[in-house]
């Protein structure tokens, strides 16, 4: 049988509490990647949604005013054009924000007030 020497001195606990607390995070530190690839996949995502969902709802809308009015398929392709580019500048405007803002912290943004003599580089 082993002994016991009774409980061990609180420097060998503090060790082995931030030993494990590193094991752990180490654990389950996401990988950059890992996460770089998914939101990636997320913003492909996100632009295909909003581009299916601006085609739909026009060409529902334009189905539906067709049906009620009894014409030929006129304001449905009148409204599949109108979502095609509703859908475009929904993306360009999603694309054009990442790289011309949101991905800038305020370090960047009194950078270019600084070269530019702007208001915020003091």
């Amino acid at each position: 049988m082993t002994q016991d020497n009774g409980p061990p001195e609180p420097s060998q606990l503090q060790q082995r509490i931030a030993a494990a607390r590193e094991r752990e995070e180490a654990r389950t530190r996401p990988d950059p990647a890992k996460r770089a690839m998914s939101s990636g996949y997320g913003m492909a995502l996100r632009l295909a949604i909003e581009m299916v969902a601006a085609l739909g709802v026009s060409v529902f809308l334009g189905y539906w005013i067709d049906k009620e009015l009894g014409m030929a398929p006129l304001f449905m392709i009148l409204f599949l054009i109108m979502g095609m580019g509703a859908g475009f500048i929904n993306v360009y405007r999603t694309v054009s924000g990442l790289t011309h803002g949101s991905l800038r912290g305020p370090g960047d943004y009194r950078r270019d007030a600084d070269k530019n003599g702007g208001p915020g580089g003091e």
